[in-house]
């Protein structure tokens, strides 16, 4: 019932606004908004506490950040080595594709070194447009990421395609890494005894272990963390795994030599 009444409410403010509904009016639309809000954060205030309950406070924790990242979806701010292409409309000379250098700049016709690195899309645009207004009036320009190559997490063991991982976020869940190396191995992979590796500048590496099979098997989101730029994702092989590859190069030739005595044996 409630979100019925929302287009009402709405209308009644921007009839108010208009003057085509008397002002007192306005006060009850409002104060009806904000009855709603309440209901709504206390809607998920009782959902918050109700998960909170089945967790401890680290889990918990880590639950609010990898929701907090789904919905926001983490923007994507520019670093070296990443490739963009800038569109000026009706100004080709002012158009190409560019690589932002170590410095965090690129060498742009007309405005010089220009500095790109730590801004997103919507910003590097505002910085260009700036730049360029000194010789161009109003300038429309487009920017597209064509290259994103200055964030990067490795998943390495047991998944389908070990590696770099580009990101295009500041951030990546491990549920999105694991998808882009092509899932962990059926039959080799320890999936409940992954571990993220986290450098740090003590030199020091924070070692977290994630519980693969549970996030993607069991949709447990508490074992979907969120992972940074030079985080390790480790999915290591089964004890049976490892047992098959130790043995492997002792019956390999074996089995060939046998394979080949028996071939022998046919032909005469």
């Amino acid at each position: 019932m409630k979100m019925s009444r929302i287009p009402t409410i709405q209308l009644t403010l921007i009839g108010c606004l208009m003057g085509f509904i008397p002002s007192g009016h306005a006060q009850d639309a409002l104060n009806q908004l904000n009855e709603q809000k309440s209901d709504s954060s206390t809607t998920q205030t009782i959902n918050d506490a109700k998960i909170k309950a089945t967790m401890s406070a680290g889990e918990f924790q880590n639950f609010v950040g990898a929701q907090a990242y789904i919905e926001q979806n983490s923007t994507y701010t520019l670093g070296p080595d990443d490739v963009i292409t800038i569109t000026v409309m009706r100004h080709p000379e002012v158009s190409g594709e560019y690589t932002i250098n170590k410095e965090g700049k690129i060498q742009y016709e007309f405005a010089g070194d220009v500095v790109l690195a730590g801004f997103t899309k919507d910003q590097a645009i505002d910085v260009l447009a700036k730049k360029l207004s000194i010789y161009i009036i109003k300038p429309e320009i487009n920017l597209k990421i064509t290259g994103y190559n200055s964030k990067i997490v490795y998943v390495v063991g047991e998944v389908a395609r070990p590696g770099r991982i580009p990101m295009h976020g500041d951030t990546i869940t491990v549920r999105d890494a694991l998808l882009e190396a092509g899932l962990p191995l059926i039959g080799s992979a320890a999936t409940d005894s992954a571990s993220i590796f986290t450098p740090a500048a003590s030199g020091k590496v924070d070692r977290k272990k994630v519980n693969v099979e549970a996030l993607l098997y069991k949709g447990d989101l508490r074992e979907n963390y969120i992972l940074r730029p030079g985080d390790c994702l480790y999915v290591p092989a089964t004890f049976l795994a490892k047992a098959m590859r130790a043995i492997s190069p002792v019956t390999q030739p074996v089995s060939e030599i046998a394979g080949t005595g028996g071939a022998a044996k046919y032909a005469f």
